[in-house]
C-alpha cells in the first residue's frame, strides 16, 4: 500500500506583515533665550531680579520680555534719562543716554521684595525692624519722605503717610566719617518726627529745630522756648546739613511755588544760620529747579502731578542738590526718576548776610510774582 504524505512548509505558514509607515522624528528646538526669572524678584543692593545696575541697555532689553522698549525722559535742567519699562509698568529702569542703568525702581508690591520681606505697602515700622534704622549723616539730608535704611543703603524707601510707595536702587555711594573743623564738636540732639522737630549744632551746645507749616523755629536742647524763627512761605521741608569749613551747622530750607501766569513751578534752597539770637540767611533763594506745564506734558504729566523729593549733599564750596522726580496717575505713582544734580555755591566764609536785621520777619521763600503752596504732608 502506497502512503501519501502531504506538507507544508514553515516559511508558507507564516504571515508577513505590513510594515508601519515610517514616523517622522521628533526635534526639540532649542529655547531661543535663556530660562527668564519670575515674579516676585529678590530686590538686592545690585538690582531688582534679573534687571541688574550698570547693565547696559541691550543687556536689559533682553531680559525685558514684552512691551516699549526705550524712551527719552526730559525736562531741561531737571532730568535726562533713558527709561524702559518692565513687568507691566512695576518696574522702571533709567540709564544714561545711551548708557548703563543708573536706578531702578519698584512701584508695585507683588512685583519684588527684599529678602527680609519689605516691598511697596510695608510699613514704616516693617522697614526699620527688617531694614534698620534709617541712616542719619550730619553732611546729607533729604526729603522726610525719603528714607535710607542702614542695612540696605543704595535704596531710597519712598513713603506716602506711613507705607512704603516705591524702592530706588541707586548705585553705593561711598559714605565718609564726620569730620569736623575746630576745636569744638557737637552731637546733634535726638529730633522727633511726630512733633516735627530734628536736632542741629547751630551752636556747640545743640539745638532742636520745629518745622511748622510755613515757619522754622529753634528751640534750646529742652525743646520748650523758643530763641529764634523764622517765617518761610511755601516750606517743603527743613534739614541740619553741616558746614565743614567751620563743623556747624546750617538750617537749609527748601520751598515751592507756582506762577500761575506762566505755569510754572520752581523748587528753591535757602540756608539760615543762626547768629545773635537770629536766624540769618547765608544763602539767598537760589532757584535750584524748574518745571513747566508745558515741558511736564513731554514726559506725559500734567504740571500738578509733578512733584520732587530733593536730596542735599554738603561739599566745601557748594551744596548739592539732587534727589527724586514723581509723577501720579489718580493716587498712584506712575514714573519715579533720579533727577540731575545741581550746585548751589556757598558765600564765601560763613557770615550771614548783613542787610537782614530779623530773619523772623523775613520772608525767605518769596519768589517774584509766583504763589507759594503749601506742600501735601
Amino acid at each position: 500500500m502506497t502512503v501519501l504524505a502531504v506538507g507544508c512548509s514553515d516559511r508558507d505558514s507564516v504571515q508577513v506583515k505590513p510594515r508601519e509607515p515610517e514616523r517622522p522624528r521628533r526635534v526639540v528646538e532649542p529655547p531661543s533665550r535663556g530660562v527668564r526669572a519670575l515674579p516676585p524678584f529678590a530686590i538686592r543692593a545690585e538690582g531688582v531680579g534679573p534687571y541688574k545696575l550698570g547693565a547696559s541697555a541691550a543687556e536689559l532689553l533682553d531680559e525685558l520680555p514684552s512691551g516699549p522698549r526705550i524712551r527719552q525722559f526730559t525736562i531741561p535742567g531737571v532730568v535726562h534719562r533713558d527709561m524702559m519699562r518692565g513687568e507691566e509698568d512695576a518696574i522702571l529702569i533709567g540709564a544714561e543716554p545711551q548708557g548703563k542703568s543708573t536706578f531702578i525702581s519698584v512701584i508695585r508690591g507683588e512685583i519684588a521684595r527684599t529678602e527680609a520681606g519689605v516691598q511697596v505697602g510695608s510699613t514704616r515700622e516693617e522697614v526699620e525692624h527688617s531694614l534698620g534704622a534709617a541712616i542719619e549723616e550730619t553732611d546729607r539730608a533729604r526729603d522726610p519722605r525719603i528714607v535710607i535704611p542702614s542695612k540696605l543703603d543704595n535704596a531710597h524707601i519712598v513713603f506716602n503717610g506711613d507705607r512704603v510707595e516705591a524702592i530706588v536702587l541707586t548705585p553705593v555711594v561711598e559714605r565718609t566719617k564726620d569730620v569736623v573743623a575746630g576745636e569744638h564738636t557737637c552731637t546733634r540732639p535726638a529730633g522727633e518726627r511726630e512733633k516735627r522737630t530734628f536736632g542741629a549744632c547751630l551752636s556747640t551746645a545743640g539745638e532742636l529745630v520745629r518745622v511748622g507749616d510755613e515757619e522754622l523755629s529753634v528751640l534750646g536742647k529742652d525743646g520748650e522756648k523758643a530763641v529764634a524763627n523764622v517765617r518761610v512761605p511755601g516750606l517743603v521741608f527743613a534739614a541740619a546739613l553741616r558746614n565743614p569749613i567751620d563743623g556747624r551747622d546750617d538750617i537749609i530750607a527748601i520751598t515751592r511755588s507756582t506762577d500761575p501766569q506762566t505755569q510754572t513751578r520752581t523748587w528753591t534752597l535757602i540756608a539760615y544760620r543762626l547768629a545773635e539770637g537770629k536766624l540769618l540767611r547765608v544763602i539767598e533763594p537760589a532757584p535750584v529747579y524748574t518745571v513747566t506745564d508745558a515741558n511736564a506734558r513731554w514726559i506725559g504729566a500734567d504740571l500738578d502731578n509733578v512733584d520732587l523729593l530733593i536730596e542735599l549733599a554738603s561739599r566745601a564750596d557748594a551744596i548739592e542738590v539732587g534727589g527724586l522726580l514723581t509723577t501720579r496717575f489718580g493716587d498712584k505713582i506712575r514714573d519715579i526718576v533720579v533727577i540731575s544734580p545741581v550746585p548751589v555755591a556757598r558765600r564765601r566764609g560763613s557770615k550771614p548776610a548783613a542787610d537782614v536785621v530779623d530773619a523772623g520777619l523775613s520772608d525767605g521763600g518769596a519768589q517774584g510774582s509766583g504763589s507759594a503752596e503749601r506742600p501735601a504732608r
